[in-house]
C-alpha cells in the first residue's frame, strides 16, 4: 500500500478520516484501492478531504463497481495533460494485451504527445509520462521476473472501458474489432483489433483520406492497405499481423499483395512499424523522400534489404532493422538517431557512429568474420555520453576467435545496461565502477575469469543482474568485500567451475542460474547459506562419461544446500552425460 495510515491527534487527523472512508468506499476491489491511494500519494494530506467531496460517491445497487469507476474517471481527469493524451492513446489495443514499452513510447512521440524539453530526449520525456501511468495505477507494469525492468505495460479491463468510452465520445480514436461496429468514416486515428481484412471488406474499403493514425494489432490481412489512399496519414502500425492468401514465388515484390507500393507518397508520415515475419516485404527506395519520419520500426518483419535511401531520413529518431542485409547507408545524416538497433550492422555504419550523439540505446549485431570491428566500436563509444543500454553480438560460428581486446577507457556515466556477446580474453579493463558507475545489467562471455574480476564486479554499487559465460570456468575468491555486490538480484554462471558465497557479499540475491561441469572433486554448494534471501536456484550439472563422472553426488549436494537454506528456494535440476 502506498499510504501509511496512522491514528493520532494531529492536524492532518480529519483528512485521514477522509482518506478511511475513500478506502471503504472501494468495496474491497483491488483495482479501486490501488488507484485512490496512488491519487492519494500524489497530493498533500490537506487536499484528501476534497478528493472525496469531488469524486461523488453513489449508493446504486453494484456501488462497488460503481464507486471504482468514478475513481477511476477523477484520477484520469487529475492526470497532467499529456500523460492523459498518452493514457488515451491505449485504447488502440485490445483487451488482456501485452504492450511493449519501448514501442508503446515512440508511437507517443510520433503521434505528438511528449512535449518537448530543452536539453532532454522525446523517449526520456515519454518514459516519464508512462511511469506516471504507472505510479497513478492507471497501467500495470509487466517485469522481468528478478531483474527490476518494466518492459510492457497492461491495462485493466475497466480502465479499458473508460478510455474506450471517453476516446470514441471525444472521436479521439475509433476502435474496430469483433465487438464493436466497423469504424465510422470520419475516424482520424482508426485501431483495428482481431479482425481478418479482406480486399472487399466494410473496413478495407472504408474511407481513409482523412485517417492521421492506422493501427491493426492482431489481425489478418489478404492484402495490405492500398497506401496512395491516405492522404493525412502519420502513423502506419501493423502489430502482431499476419498476411494470408497465396502468392507465386515468380511473382514480382511489387504484384504481390505484400509490398510497400507508394509508400514514398505518405509524405506527413512520422511512425512506420510492421512486425510479420512470415513474408518477405521489400521496403522501396522512395522511403528516402519521407522527410518527417521519426520512427521506422522493422525489428519484427522480414525485410530483405535496407535501402541506401533511409540515410536520408534526417529527423529518424529510432531505427530497428532486423533482416538479410543493408545496402551502404549515409550515417552521417542520421544523427537525430536516440534508438538504434541493427541486425546485421554493416561496418560502413562505425563512420557515422561518433556523431550520433543523441543515442541513448544501440543495439548490434556483426555477421563479418572481423574481430577489429569490436575494437573499433569501442574506439567509439566515448562521442556517445547518453548511452544507457550497449548490445553487441558477433556470429561467428562454433568456435570463434576472441575478440580483440581495448585497453583503451570507456567512460559512460548513464551505461545502464550492458551485453557483449562476443568471446573476450578477459575481463575488460574499462568495465569497472569508476568507469560505469551506474551498470545495473551485465552479460559477458570471456575466456576466463580470476578472482580478481569478482572482486572488480563487486565494486558495481547499482548493479542488478549479472550473467557471465566462461569458456574455461568463473573463479571466486576465497574472500570478498563486505557489501560486495549490493544489490544484485540475478547471478547466472555458464560454464562455471566451484561456485563460492562469502557471508556479507550478496545480500540480496533472489535467484542464482548455474552450468557447470563436474570434475574429479566434485560440487560443493553448502555456501548458498549465506545468500539470505535466495528464493530459486536452477543448475544444469554436466560430467563427462569417459571421465567416470558420477553427477548424483552433485546433484545431492545441491538439494542438501537448499534443505539447510532456511528460505528453502524453489530448485531445478537439469543433468547430462558428455561422451567427450
Amino acid at each position: 500500500m502506498r499510504l501509511s495510515i496512522s491514528k493520532s491527534n494531529n492536524p492532518y487527523d480529519q483528512s485521514v478520516k477522509k482518506s478511511e472512508k475513500i478506502l471503504q468506499r472501494c468495496g474491497g476491489i483491488p483495482l479501486a484501492i490501488t488507484t485512490i491511494a496512488s491519487l492519494l500519494a500524489s497530493k498533500p494530506v490537506n487536499d484528501w478531504s476534497g478528493v472525496y467531496d469531488s469524486i461523488g460517491f453513489g449508493n446504486e445497487d453494484n456501488k462497488e463497481v460503481d464507486n471504482t469507476r468514478k475513481i477511476l474517471l477523477y484520477s484520469y481527469y487529475d492526470l497532467p495533460y499529456y500523460p492523459r493524451l498518452c493514457l488515451l492513446h491505449l485504447s488502440i489495443y485490445p483487451e488482456d494485451f501485452e504492450i511493449e514499452k519501448h514501442t508503446l513510447i515512440w508511437k507517443w512521440v510520433a503521434e505528438g504527445y511528449v512535449l518537448e524539453e530543452a536539453g532532454k530526449g522525446l523517449f526520456e520525456i515519454g518514459e516519464r509520462y508512462f511511469n506516471v501511468l504507472i505510479d497513478r495505477s492507471m497501467i500495470q507494469a509487466v517485469e522481468v521476473l528478478y531483474h527490476s525492468i518494466i518492459y510492457a505495460c497492461r491495462v485493466h479491463d475497466l480502465v479499458l472501458d473508460m478510455i474506450h468510452f471517453l476516446s470514441e465520445d471525444g472521436s479521439f480514436v475509433t476502435a474496430s474489432n469483433s465487438n464493436r461496429t466497423s469504424p465510422r468514416i470520419t475516424a482520424r486515428r482508426l485501431a483495428i483489433n482481431h479482425e481478418v481484412i479482406e480486399q472487399d471488406g466494410s473496413v478495407a474499403n472504408s474511407s481513409v483520406q482523412q485517417v492521421r493514425s492506422y493501427n491493426a494489432t492482431m489481425c489478418q490481412f489478404s492484402m495490405l492497405p492500398l497506401l496512395s489512399n491516405f492522404k493525412a496519414l502519420r502513423m502506419l502500425a501493423l502489430e502482431e499481423c499476419t498476411f494470408t492468401g497465396s502468392e507465386q514465388f515468380f511473382m514480382k515484390l511489387e504484384d504481390s499483395p505484400y509490398h510497400l507500393k507508394h509508400l514514398g507518397r505518405l509524405i506527413h508520415l512520422r511512425y512506420l512499424g510492421i512486425s510479420d515475419q512470415l513474408r518477405s516485404l521489400e521496403v522501396p527506395k522512395e522511403i528516402g523522400d519521407l522527410r518527417f519520419l521519426q520512427v521506422l520500426n522493422l525489428s519484427g518483419a522480414y525485410i530483405k534489404k535496407l535501402p541506401q535511401s533511409v540515410g536520408r531520413l534526417t529527423q529518424l529518431k529510432c531505427l530497428r532493422f532486423c533482416g538479410s542485409s543493408m545496402e551502404v547507408l549515409e550515417w552521417n545524416n542520421l544523427t537525430s538517431l536516440e534508438e538504434l538497433q541493427l541486425q546485421p550492422a554493416s561496418p560502413d555504419f562505425l563512420k557515422g557512429l561518433g556523431k550520433m550523439k543523441k543515442l541513448r540505446e544501440l543495439n548490434i549485431l556483426f555477421y563479418e568474420d572481423d574481430n577489429m570491428l569490436f575494437k573499433d566500436l569501442m574506439g567509439l563509444l566515448v562521442n556517445l555520453q547518453k548511452l544507457q543500454v550497449l548490445m553487441v553480438i558477433g556470429w561467428y560460428g562454433e568456435n570463434p576467435e576472441p575478440w580483440s581486446d581495448y585497453a583503451g577507457s570507456v567512460a559512460l556515466g548513464h551505461l545502464r545496461h550492458l551485453k557483449l556477446g562476443g568471446l573476450l580474453p578477459g575481463l575488460p579493463v574499462w568495465i569497472n565502477s569508476s568507469c560505469l558507475p551506474n551498470l545495473c545489467h551485465l552479460y559477458v562471455k570471456l575466456t576466463a575469469t580470476d578472482s580478481q574480476d569478482m572482486e572488480i564486479l563487486g565494486r558495481f554499487s547499482e548493479l542488478i543482474t549479472l550473467c557471465i559465460c566462461c569458456k574455461d570456468g568463473a573463479a571466486f575468491p576465497d574472500t570478498m568485500e563486505e557489501g560486495a555486490f549490493p544489490k544484485l538480484r540475478y547471478l547466472e554462471l555458464k560454464n562455471s567451475n566451484q561456485p563460492r558465497f562469502v557471508r556479507g557479499a550478496m545480500s540480496n540475491l533472489e535467484c542464482f542460474e548455474f552450468t557447470g561441469l563436474v570434475r574429479a572433486n566434485g560440487l560443493d554448494f553448502l555456501s548458498l547459506v549465506n545468500l539470505p534471501r535466495l528464493e530459486k536456484v536452477d543448475a544444469q550439472i554436466r560430467g563427462e562419461t569417459r571421465m567416470g563422472i558420477d553427477l548424483l553426488p552433485a546433484h545431492a549436494s545441491l538439494k542438501h544446500a537448499v534443505e539447510i537454506h532456511p528460505n528453502h528456494p524453489a530448485l531445478k535440476i537439469h543433468g547430462s552425460q558428455m561422451d567427450d
